[in-house]
Formats: C-alpha cells, structure tokens, sequence
C-alpha cells in the first residue's frame, strides 16, 4: 500500500485526506467538525493546512464529559455540546 505523505496535500485534497483515508478514524471524526466549528469551509482548510504545516493537531473538549485544560490551546468554534481547539 502506497503512503501518502498528506504534509504536500492542500485545502479540499487535505480534508479529504484527513476525513477518508487517515488511518486515525477518531481524528478523521475530529477533523470532520472543523467547517462546523468555523462556519467556512475556505476557513477550515487554511486551519487545517496550518496545523499540519505547524504539527499541531486538532482537539474536540465536551466540557459536561471531562475537564480539560484549554489555556494553552486556540480555540477554532462552537460544536455541538462543546468546543473545537487547536493543541
């Protein structure tokens, strides 16, 4: 199987990647909320061409399920029932 190295790929072909063929599928669900919690999909690709280029990843906080310390985190947007943050 070929590896695809996803730190070439941009915008659409970048979220396509993370969404579809990351072999991660909890990130890919993480991933999948970022035009949710931006609101513009031209946005969430900028983002997730960012965090990549920065190796950083992409963090879903549901406050009613644990705590978890955001002070160190970018907050991206609202999502359902919580928050979208970049560590």
């Amino acid at each position: 199987m070929k590896t695809i190295d996803f730190t070439k790929l941009k915008g659409e072909d970048l979220f396509w990647y993370f969404t579809n063929d990351y072999p991660d599928e909890d990130y890919s669900s993480v991933v999948q909320l970022l035009p949710y919690a931006t609101m513009d999909l031209e946005k969430a690709y900028e983002i997730l061409e960012r965090i990549v280029r920065e190796g950083k990843k992409l963090v879903a906080v549901y406050p009613f399920l644990e705590e978890t310390d955001t002070s160190k985190m970018e907050y991206v947007g609202s999502i359902m029932d919580g928050g979208l943050y970049i560590e």
